[in-house]
This record gives C-alpha cells, structure tokens and sequence, in this order.
C-alpha cells in the first residue's frame, strides 16, 4: 500500500483530520479504529488522534488492515470513469451525474459510483487509497435520475452547503417526460409523503397523522408530444422519491420509471426521463451566486 506524505500546506492539521480528508477509499467512521490500532502509523510510530501533522511526515497504511475492509464492504474503490464536470474551484466542484449511478456507495451498488469515480479523480488508484480532497456529495439525486449534483471538497464546505439547502437559498430546477397528456399548464401538488405500505422501497402519499411528511412540487408544462408531456419541475421540500411520487400519484409516472408506473413488486429501472437540468445558489464560502445548466442531452 503506497505511503502519504503530508503536504506543507496540511502542517499543524489533527492527526484525524488529516485522515478524514485524505483517506478517501476509507470510510471515516472507520478511521479511528484504524489509528487506535495502529493500522495507520505516522512518522513510523502510532499516533494518536489529537497528534498534529507536519509537512513532510511520511504516513503508511496497512495493507492486512486494507484488505480487511475491502472483505466486509467498507471500502470505496477508486473508478476510473470520467465524469463531465460543470464547475469547480477549490471548495466545490458540480458535475453531471449520469443516469444509472449511485451518488453513494450503497448495498450492492458500492464499486461504480458517483463517490468511486470522484475519489479517482482527485487522485486514489489501486493500491494508493490517499487523495487530494475527499469528495463530500452535499445533496442526493436518484440513481436512475441524471444531472446536476454538487460535491464539496471538505466536510466544512458540504455542511456549509447544507444550511444553504435547508434555508432555501439552493433553487433546483429539473425536467420530466412523464406518460399522458397532463392537464393545464402548471399547477402544484401539494401532498405529504411516507414510505409505501405495499412497497417498502417506494414513496407514496400518506396522510400526516399517518406519518407522511409535507411536500410540495410544481410543475409547468413545456412540451406536448402524443402520448407523453415534458415538464419543468421546482421542490419547495426535498423527500425521497418526492418528484416521482407525486408524478405518479397524479396519474403521469415518469417516463421509464418502472418502480412507480407497475405494481409493488416492480423493478427499479436502471434510467428514467428525469433530469436535473439547472442549480442556482451563493457559494458557500465567497458569496457570489453560481448559477449552472447541466449540458444538452
């Protein structure tokens, strides 16, 4: 397992710091067991979490510890897959995520990710798990979805994005072609949303006192075509699945969108006709509005 060396610029940093944005394959709630074992040694010697780093420490990582994770899936492998990238600077970039890719690793999706792509590009190969900057992604997109997602290069920039999020400075705009020929040419759906009773996996309008939460979408129509309608999406609220939830709970699932258009033992299609076409906010740490279009498909 390739050794690190501590950047200069990284000098007086947290032992575990310096890890938790450098050790990129490695999850970092597994960190600090790796450093209380000495697993992950310093300047030769175990170190300790509060120990700080200086430019030029050579750190080491041990490969028995390595395969150990790789064995029991805590371990993000670097993806050679190139990902068009819409923006970046030092704190955050924003790329196009395709259709058919999870943002994170999760279940038996956990090699080919947004995440294991990410992580090769900002430096991890086999065997030299460390990395310029962990990518840190600061929202979700469906894995069938395409589109827009910003990644934060620093746990304080994506938390910082976060609160953007949740105070409502982050305006999000995606399209759908969805099945049929909807009605009007705007309008809101305004439905709380819970866990399907007859799908674990699916969302489905639920009343509140039955424990659905409050979502709100609208819609504006922007292209007719027999049989489907294109439409220009906004959230006020961001619940799972909300966008094709609440198409389908409308009667016009989302074009391709098996798990909501069949029954409950439907399959999840690997790309549907969803797409994260535009995002508008203040940068996180300078100000200023960034204000992106994903590319033409």
């Amino acid at each position: 397992m390739r050794p690190h060396v501590v950047p200069i610029a990284d000098a007086s940093a947290r032992f575990i710091d310096h890890l938790r944005e450098h050790l990129a394959c490695v999850p970092v709630d597994d960190l600090a067991p790796l450093i209380t074992s000495g697993a992950v040694t310093i300047a030769g010697a175990k170190g300790t979490f509060e120990r700080p780093v200086a430019g030029g420490e050579v750190i080491a990582f041990d490969e028995t510890a390595a395969r150990d994770l790789r064995a029991t899936g805590r371990w993000s492998a670097p993806f050679a897959r190139d990902v068009t990238v819409v923006f970046e600077d030092a704190d955050l970039l924003v790329v196009d995520k395709p259709s058919g890719m999870h943002v994170h690793p999760l279940g038996r999706y956990r090699d080919e990710t947004l995440m294991n792509a990410l992580i090769h590009r900002a430096g991890a190969r086999e065997g030299n798990p460390w990395t310029e900057w962990r990518p840190h992604p600061a929202h979700r997109l469906d894995r069938p979805a395409s589109g827009l997602v910003v990644v934060a290069k620093s746990a304080a920039i994506r938390d910082s994005f976060r609160r953007l999020l949740d105070g409502g400075h982050v305006q999000r705009l995606y399209e759908a072609r969805v099945t049929g020929d909807v009605r009007g040419e705007s309008g809101t759906i305004d439905a709380p949303l819970a866990r399907d009773p007859a799908d674990d996996y699916r969302r489905a309008v639920v009343p509140v006192e039955r424990g659905g939460q409050p979502a709100v979408t609208h819609w504006r129509v922007v292209e007719r075509t027999p049989g489907e309608t294109r439409l220009a999406l906004t959230l006020e609220t961001g619940r799972t699945h909300q966008i094709r939830a609440h198409l389908a709970s409308i009667g016009h699932p989302i074009v391709g969108d098996t798990l909501y258009a069949g029954g409950p033992k439907s399959p999840n299609a690997p790309e549907i006709a969803l797409r994260a076409v535009r995002i508008s906010f203040p940068h996180p740490r300078r100000g200023g509005t960034i204000d992106l279009s994903a590319p033409t498909r």
